[in-house]
């Protein structure tokens, strides 16, 4: 484990791919599609534990918004994720 991590990119694509369906979908369709990424980062060992909480935290965030604020939470997980 050294300080500076590589996570995979396809998780940040594949959030990035939810997001941009997250317009065409329900509320519940996009709240199913971000468990998704939930579960893929509680199994993703790259993360530390500080790193899954922020990131966690963020998801819980984008849950709970209108969906107008999605994309400034969205910018934020980005950059957790890469």
């Amino acid at each position: 484990m050294g300080l500076f991590r590589k996570h995979d990119p396809k998780i940040a694509a594949q959030f990035a791919e939810i997001i941009e369906q997250g317009t065409n979908q329900s509320e519940s369709e996009f709240l199913d599609s971000l468990n998704v990424i939930t579960r893929i980062v509680e199994t993703d060992d790259s993360y530390s534990t500080n790193q899954k909480l922020a990131i966690y935290e963020l998801l819980s965030q984008i849950s709970n918004c209108q969906p107008e604020q999605r994309q400034k939470y969205a910018r934020r997980l980005m950059r957790k994720l890469k």
